[in-house]
């Protein structure tokens, strides 16, 4: 818990008189445990609703916990799309990170028995977003950087899936071209006000477009597999798996993805749509290195030996996000894209 933000935050809570009592054990991979631990103290204490202040998993926790005060049982029962009955308690999400876009999606993303599991439904959305760039500025490095890049997969995915709309594309383009334009400044000056404020600006943008198209797709199917097996955090597997998926499920849409090259900056004239993907994979896989999170798998204990396993689950646990994807990955090319990143 970053010490500022929340004492920031009861001090205005308390000069408005209102009575909280704090959860801070959430885990930067959210087991669903943490929401029980959660939901436990908000019943003891009789609480009439959840502020959720902190990252996408905060942010995720509080949109479970909120979701379970409504609508009893546990949250296994309600995974997967509009399962959901009733509205969730009164809840207020207040993110720390400019990423994930958690405080306005209809997505709550947990571990259970030790995969990726999510509930996607309108009813678990936030009543309040309160998204203020000065809340970030205490981000450290890393965390700015992975988190980062987590909001510009959401808009390359959003823009190349199968659930695509010209709504859609003309808030990926510009979430694309922000994050590209900004990053680097924020990864480089925690500072630096305007950078956060851009970045916080294409992180709701993120999490508001993949209402739209259901979701994230291939990138995030690999890189949740990656992140339940080897408790990397959800930003960074992102950031790990882009510069080699990309190539692969580029090749079914090479127009689209000119159009990210040119919204990086990069002067594609002249070249065919192949080249042009090759250039757009290069700037991306710059923008990785840049800012520090051009990791290799090894690095987080994957060994060529969990190469298959790591297959598998994405095959058994991310049919729907890798379902979004216009080029469908066989299992022979999800080995190769892991292999390549080892």
């Amino acid at each position: 818990m970053n010490v500022g933000i929340y004492d920031k935050v009861v001090q205005a809570l308390e000069k408005e008189n209102i009575e909280h009592v704090v959860y801070s054990k959430v885990q930067p991979e959210p087991p669903v445990e943490n929401v029980y631990e959660a939901l436990d103290l908000y019943n003891e204490n009789n609480c009439d609703g959840v502020l959720g202040l902190g990252g996408g998993s905060a942010m995720d926790v509080a949109k479970a916990v909120a979701m379970l005060v409504t609508n009893p049982g546990k949250y296994e029962d309600f995974v997967g799309i509009g399962n959901v009955p009733n509205k969730s308690a009164p809840l207020v999400l207040m993110p720390t990170t400019s990423g994930t876009g958690s405080e306005v999606s209809v997505f709550s993303i947990m571990i259970v028995d030790g995969s990726k599991a999510g509930v996607v439904d309108k009813n678990i959305l936030a009543d309040v977003a309160l998204v203020d760039p000065l809340l970030t500025l205490s981000v450290p490095r890393g965390v700015t950087a992975a988190t980062g890049l987590d909001a510009i997969c959401h808009h390359i995915e959003s823009y190349i899936s199968t659930n695509d709309s010209p709504i859609c594309d003309a808030i990926c383009l510009e979430g694309i071209k922000n994050v590209g334009a900004h990053l680097r400044k924020a990864v480089g000056d925690g500072d630096d006000h305007e950078a956060r404020y851009w970045m916080s600006y294409a992180s709701t943008l993120g999490g508001f477009v993949m209402n739209l198209t259901d979701g994230a797709a291939a990138n995030h199917g690999l890189a949740f597999a990656l992140g339940a097996k080897f408790q990397v955090g959800h930003g960074l597997s992102n950031a790990v798996m882009l510069p080699y998926v990309l190539p692969v499920v580029g090749l079914a849409s090479l127009d689209k993805v000119r159009n990210i090259g040119e919204a990086l900056g990069e002067d594609l004239k002249g070249l065919s749509d192949r080249e042009a993907l090759d250039h757009t994979v290069q700037a991306i896989t710059s923008l990785v290195k840049d800012v520090g999170c051009n990791i290799p798998m090894r690095d987080f204990g994957v060994k060529e030996e969990d190469i298959n396993m790591l297959t598998q689950e994405v095959i058994d646990t991310q049919g729907r996000v890798m379902g979004h994807s216009r080029y469908q990955l066989t299992s022979n090319e999800i080995k190769a894209i892991f292999r390549e990143a080892l």
